[in-house]
């Protein structure tokens, strides 16, 4: 039995040019028009319904929503965009080549004409190399969501919502719960991040100490934090730090090391 599940989107995800993206076979993703009567809306707000088909009729819920989650996370992490999304609804369908054809939800949003996809229009780039992106990654989806990875993308999600609202405290606990997540261990929290961060992600000699004291002073800034003793966080706080982690876990995801300890392989082996 195969199902659609429709989720609405909301956030800058589809350039106008582009009306309908087919990202994979089990994935549709369309532009739509907003309603004027929903909550709160401001005149930046964009909107886009995602049809996610499934095979699965046990799950297929929650298998839908963990494979959009992983697509919005991965084009969060390419892209530093964050785009929110509301649970639909789900229906039966005949056969996966009918996913996208009908809607039943949603139903005053009104219908984007079609244009083109173009991977030169720097308009329509952007969601193009994601859904490349995401095709490299997607037979992996449930073993990535299932581990550190997945912890590491939704929080460095989260801290990307913070930034938008620019709650820097947000940004900096939600980093420090993705770095965490890529490379403590035991006790030494601290040390085992710094140190594993620069024997990942280091070019040379100079970076490395560069990339161990920015860390270290990062992970004191989340613990003032959380002892009160730093009232104002800026910019300039988070900035470098949330390039260091978006970069690690890019490379963890390209290297295709799904397992901690794979990692951990790797980012210990010149300390030993």
């Amino acid at each position: 039995m195969v199902h659609q599940v429709e989720f609405l989107l909301r956030g800058n995800l589809l350039p106008p040019l582009i009306s309908k993206l087919q990202v994979s076979e089990r994935l549709i993703i369309e532009n739509v028009l907003g309603p004027i009567e929903f909550s709160i809306p401001r005149e930046s707000d964009s909107f886009a319904i995602a049809y996610v088909g499934l095979e699965d009729e046990s799950h297929f819920f929650l298998d839908a929503t963990t494979y959009i989650d992983f697509f919005l996370l991965i084009h969060a992490l390419t892209h530093n965009i964050v785009v929110t999304h509301y649970k639909g609804i789900a229906f039966e369908i005949s056969t996966l080549n009918d996913l996208g054809k009908k809607k039943v939800s949603f139903r005053k949003f009104e219908k984007v004409n079609i244009l083109k996809e173009d991977l030169q229009c720097e308009l329509s780039k952007i969601i193009l190399l994601t859904k490349e992106r995401f095709l490299e990654f997607e037979k992996d989806t449930e073993k990535i969501m299932g581990e550190y990875l997945g912890l590491a993308l939704r929080y460095h999600f989260f801290a990307l919502q913070a930034y938008n609202r620019r709650h820097f405290d947000e940004v900096v606990l939600n980093l420090v719960i993705a770095a965490e997540a890529l490379f403590s261990t035991g006790k030494s929290h601290k040390y085992n991040l710094k140190r594993r961060f620069s024997n990942f992600i280091a070019n040379d000699e100079t970076e490395i100490y560069e990339i161990e004291k920015t860390i270290s002073n990062f992970y004191d800034l989340r613990s003032a934090i959380v002892n009160g003793g730093k009232k104002k966080i800026t910019f300039n706080d988070v900035k470098i730090p949330s390039i260091y982690i978006q970069k690690a876990i890019e490379k963890s995801l390209s290297s295709r090391l799904y397992l901690k300890e794979e990692l951990l392989k790797v980012t210990d082996i010149e300390s030993e």
